[in-house]
């Protein structure tokens, strides 16, 4: 099932699993390189309540959005920010 990895990136700390959907809302979400996409707005789960899809508002005044399938990002807690893998 699709989900938000707990792999360190960069020889960092493992993150936590996502316990509840609210939780990332906020975050900022990066390219690899480490340079900023947008922010997270939400996180929509499946019917086991697993992370499928991140919803991300983009662009200079966040007037777009895009959805983004769990399974290509990583969360990192502790900075709280999401990578795209």
């Amino acid at each position: 099932m699709p989900h938000i990895a707990d792999k360190a990136a960069n020889g960092r700390k493992p993150s936590d699993r996502i316990e509840a959907a609210e939780e990332c809302a906020g975050y900022e979400l990066q390219d690899p390189l480490g340079r900023k996409i947008g922010n997270v707005e939400k996180l929509f789960v499946n019917d086991r309540g697993e992370p499928e899809y991140v919803q991300v508002k983009m662009g200079l005044l966040g007037l777009k959005s895009a959805l983004i399938p769990a399974q290509f990002v990583e969360m990192q807690r502790e900075q709280r920010i999401i990578v795209l893998q």
